[in-house]
């Protein structure tokens, strides 16, 4: 629960919200389709993946999660949030992704998070700003993604690494489909048009 509904909303917001120029992630709460997003994200994507006890209410949970995401007096911020990308993809949205491909169904939030998150390795925000990456494998990513530029082709390489993505993930068509459109998106309409279309 709190490894996917909280801390993999809390990814999503912090990549998302500090592309759409949000500092914390309690501003990105005042967005209404970040917030939408941030419920949907835990409630379609990532609570069907989970296995719980009868009776646990995930929902509730999720609720309160959006609750002390907007409080104002908590101040995380999206940067500090989004460091260690690389360690922390793996476990918040990895193992949510390999249940809807073997499901069959609708992950757009989690190819929506990853994309935030290669857009923002890149290391240049969308005001062209060069942001402070912080992560144990940022030279490698920002190397990857400086192949590339600003460019489609770069999910395929982020995703072709097996340190990040196991094979079954990153060499999966219907993954490279999902997370190339969602970034296409970022790049021709931004982080907040992005988000508000989920």
């Amino acid at each position: 629960m709190k490894l996917r509904m909280l801390n993999g909303s809390h990814s999503f917001l912090a990549y998302l919200g500090y592309l759409g120029g949000y500092a914390h992630i309690s501003d990105t709460m005042t967005d209404a389709g970040y917030r939408k997003a941030a419920f949907d994200m835990m409630m379609l994507a990532q609570a069907p993946s989970l296995k719980m006890p009868e009776g646990t209410d995930l929902e509730a949970y999720a609720k309160l999660l959006i609750d002390r995401f907007t409080n104002p007096s908590l101040k995380h911020k999206t940067w500090q949030i989004a460091m260690d990308g690389s360690q922390k993809i793996p476990q918040r949205m990895g193992g949510s992704l390999k249940y809807h491909l073997d499901q069959g169904s609708e992950f757009k939030w989690l190819a929506t998070g990853i994309a935030g998150w290669m857009r923002y390795v890149s290391g240049v925000d969308e005001q062209g700003n060069e942001i402070d990456v912080r992560d144990p494998m940022a030279t490698m990513l920002r190397s990857v993604c400086e192949q590339h530029g600003l460019n489609v082709t770069v999910v395929p390489a982020l995703l072709g690494i097996e340190a990040i993505f196991p094979a079954d993930i990153g060499r999966n068509l219907q993954v490279i489909d999902a997370v190339s459109s969602a970034y296409q998106s970022l790049i021709d309409n931004g982080a907040k048009a992005t988000v508000a279309a989920l």
